[in-house]
C-alpha cells in the first residue's frame, strides 16, 4: 500500500463531491462524456489486468465471485437508483435524508477499498486499479452531491457528507491491508469487485445517453478511455 493511493482515492471522490455541489445543472454534457470514458476505462482494466489475475489464483471458483459480485451491484443498484453510473432521478426521492442511497454508495466503495488494500496483485496491476477505482468514484460522488442539494439547503452538511464519502475507499484500503498473507480472500474481494465492475461499466457504456445527441463525442470519450487503458496496461502506471 502506497500513500498516493490513499491520497488519490479520497482526492477524486471528494473533488467529483465539490464540483456536484458547485455546479447549477446535474445534467450536463462533461458529466456524460466523462462517464463515458471512465466507463471504457473500467471494462478495460477488468477485462485486460483483473480477470486473468483472478483466474490464475482461484481457478473456476473466480466465476462464483465474479458473477456474485455482478448481482451484488443489481442489489446496491435498487438503493442507490444507479446514481453512481449516471442516473438521477431526483424527482423519485422523498423528501428527507436519502439513507439507503449514502450507505449503499459507501458500501460500495469501502468494498472496492477493501479489495485494494490486501496487495494480492502486482504493484502495477493495483496502481491501474487505483485509477480505475477513482475515475469511476469521480462522477458517483458528482451524482450524490447532487442528491444531497437536493435535500439540504445548507451547503456545510453537503460537504460533510461527501467528505464522509470521500474516506470510504481509503478507509477500505487501511482495514484490507490487516488481511495481508490472507491471498485467496483478497482476490475473492477483487473478484467481487470485478463483477461490480463489469455491471458499472457496461451500464454506463450502453445506457448513459439517454438520447443520440452527442453519440460521436461519446465514441471518441470512449476510444480514449480504451486508449488509456492499454496505454496502461502495456506501459504501466508507476
Amino acid at each position: 500500500m502506497q500513500f498516493w493511493w490513499l491520497f488519490m482515492l479520497f482526492f477524486f471522490p471528494f473533488i467529483g463531491g465539490v464540483i456536484g455541489l458547485l455546479v447549477q445543472s446535474e445534467k450536463t454534457r462533461q458529466l456524460k462524456l466523462f462517464l463515458a470514458f471512465s466507463g471504457a476505462f473500467l471494462i478495460s482494466i477488468t477485462i485486460l489486468n483483473l480477470i486473468p489475475e483472478v483466474y490464475e489464483t482461484l481457478g473456476h471458483k473466480a466465476g462464483y465471485y465474479i458473477l456474485g459480485g455482478f448481482f451484488l451491484q443489481i442489489v446496491l443498484d435498487f438503493f442507490t437508483k444507479g446514481i453512481e453510473h449516471g442516473h438521477l432521478h431526483i424527482h423519485d426521492l422523498k423528501k428527507g435524508f436519502p439513507y439507503s442511497v449514502f450507505i449503499a454508495l459507501s458500501l460500495h466503495a469501502f468494498i472496492e477499498g477493501l479489495s485494494l488494500g490486501g496487495g494480492a496483485f502486482s504493484e502495477e496491476i493495483q496502481n491501474n486499479m487505483v485509477f480505475a477505482i477513482g475515475l469511476h468514484e469521480l462522477p458517483a460522488a458528482f451524482a450524490l452531491a447532487v442528491v444531497l442539494k437536493s435535500v439540504f439547503s445548507k451547503t456545510n452538511i453537503n460537504y460533510l457528507y461527501i467528505a464522509i464519502y470521500a474516506v470510504m475507499v481509503p478507509s477500505g484500503i487501511l482495514i484490507g491491508s490487516s488481511l495481508t498473507g490472507y491471498e485467496e480472500v483478497l482476490t475473492g474481494l477483487i473478484g467481487l469487485v470485478i463483477g461490480v465492475f463489469l455491471h458499472i461499466s457496461t451500464t454506463i457504456l450502453f445506457e448513459n445517453n439517454e438520447s443520440h445527441t452527442y453519440g460521436r463525442y461519446k465514441l471518441v470519450a470512449i476510444a480514449i478511455g480504451l486508449g488509456v487503458a492499454l496505454l496502461a496496461v502495456n506501459f504501466h502506471i508507476h
